[in-house]
C-alpha cells in the first residue's frame, strides 16, 4: 500500500470514529422529509461546529450521488 494511500485510509479510519451514522441518519430522513439543507439539518441536530465539516464531507462522499 502506498503511503498516500495509508494516510487517506488511516484518516477515514480515523473520520469513522467521530462520525455518528445515527446522526447522519435522522438528519438525511429531516432533510428529505422537512425539505431541510444540510447545514439546517446539523442546526436542528446540534451538530457541534467543529465536527461540522467532517459531517458535510461524509454526507456529500457517502449518502449523496453527483
Amino acid at each position: 500500500m502506498s503511503t498516500l494511500l495509508a494516510k487517506e485510509f488511516n484518516s477515514d479510519v480515523q473520520n469513522d470514529k467521530l462520525i455518528d451514522y445515527t446522526l447522519i441518519r435522522h438528519m438525511l430522513r429531516s432533510i428529505g422529509n422537512n425539505h431541510w439543507s444540510v447545514s439546517k439539518a446539523m442546526d436542528e441536530y446540534d451538530v457541534p461546529t467543529e465536527q461540522r465539516e467532517i459531517y458535510m464531507e461524509t454526507i456529500a462522499d457517502k449518502f449523496f450521488v453527483s
